[in-house]
């Protein structure tokens, strides 16, 4: 009897995770509203949500749940200097170049196909509509598909230094399927992705740059899952020295950009954090302890990179709803991220 006992003891303590803390690793409306009443949070900040779960939770709920071990995570303010450095000359002579306006236009067309999903007619026409865009200024471009129907674009321009590595900047640019919507969600980081790519056309910098139109982010992060996996048989990924990944960069009411990346990367958010107060007009929050978007397969693969996304907690109301339209976006902030990303890749890189 007391053998049966403890034998169902173990198989109980096997079944369910043990409690402890956790982060929560989804934002997607139905995950939430299946996960809340079987959590307690212990602290929220930003895109940082630490959590206990009550002995309630369906096991199927820790799928939207990560445990939290000794690394370090959580969400902080980077303070402001009083005096705000200056940056390069050459760097902040490109950064100037980012227009707000370029940025809005291509937000609108992308937002006027009626279905971005990922596998629609209309998808793949704003696709090829990206690549079109980023063949006319200059670059080498192909399309890569994780499966028929379902592609991604990369557009290639080899630096001066072309040993020294490569630094990708990328933006999904699917949507979740509402009629004429996903204008920050994600048009607004594509849009971005299209004029860093414009400002940095010209520019004689040593490293590789790489822009990477993903698609089926919304799916599963399926475009650049799949194309980490190719980098990654192929023995490429080595190549890669910075991944910076734009996902909702429209919507904000107070100049705060969130940096998101894994703790063995905290000193990139550093980095980013000074390019923010040297080069924009913005505020910094570092987040460390990343989920739900496209720079993650990379970090799972060890390779430094980073979220720049709009601070999550004042994001558009609109996410992932009809409402999310060209018309509810702050341009001049969404410029702003660019214009870090833009010193980030310079810096990186290796402007001369």
């Amino acid at each position: 009897m007391l053998l049966i006992s403890l034998l169902a003891l173990t198989l109980n303590s096997s079944a369910a995770p043990r409690i402890t803390e956790y982060q929560v690793i989804t934002a997607h409306p139905h995950d939430l509203e299946a996960i809340l009443p079987h959590i307690e949070t212990r602290e929220k900040n930003g895109r940082f949500w630490k959590v206990v779960p009550r002995a309630s939770i369906p096991t199927g709920l820790y799928r939207h749940l990560r445990p939290l071990g000794s690394e370090e995570v959580g969400a902080r303010m980077v303070p402001t200097p009083s005096r705000r450095r200056k940056g390069r000359l050459p760097v902040d002579q490109l950064v100037r170049l980012v227009d707000a306006d370029k940025i809005k236009a291509d937000v609108i067309s992308l937002s006027s196909y009626r279905n971005r999903a990922a596998g629609s007619d209309e998808n793949r026409q704003a696709v090829n509509w990206a690549e079109d865009r980023l063949k006319a200024l200059g670059y080498s471009t192909r399309q890569i598909c994780y499966r028929a129907g379902s592609c991604s674009v990369l557009a290639d321009k080899a630096g001066t230094q072309p040993a020294t590595g490569t630094v990708l900047v990328m933006a999904h640019v699917d949507s979740v399927g509402r009629a004429f919507a996903g204008a920050d969600d994600n048009a607004s980081g594509t849009a971005a992705l299209l004029e860093m790519a414009r400002v940095l056309a010209s520019a004689p910098v040593g490293k590789n740059l790489r822009f990477f139109v993903t698609n089926g982010e919304e799916n599963g992060l399926l475009g650049a899952t799949h194309y980490a996996n190719q980098l990654q048989s192929a023995g490429e990924l080595p190549q890669l020295k910075l991944v910076i990944n734009m996902d909702m960069v429209g919507y904000n009411s107070n100049g705060v950009v969130e940096l998101e990346t894994n703790a063995p990367y905290a000193a990139v958010a550093n980095k980013f954090a000074e390019h923010v107060h040297r080069y924009t007009s913005l505020r910094a929050k570092i987040t460390l302890g990343a989920w739900g978007s496209d720079h993650v397969p990379f970090l799972e693969r060890r390779v430094p990179a980073i979220l720049t996304i709009e601070n999550w907690d004042t994001k558009t109301p609109c996410y992932h709803k009809a409402c999310d339209k060209p018309d509810t976006l702050n341009y001049e902030y969404a410029a702003e991220i660019t214009k870090l990303n833009v010193a980030a890749v310079a810096e990186e890189a290796g402007l001369r």
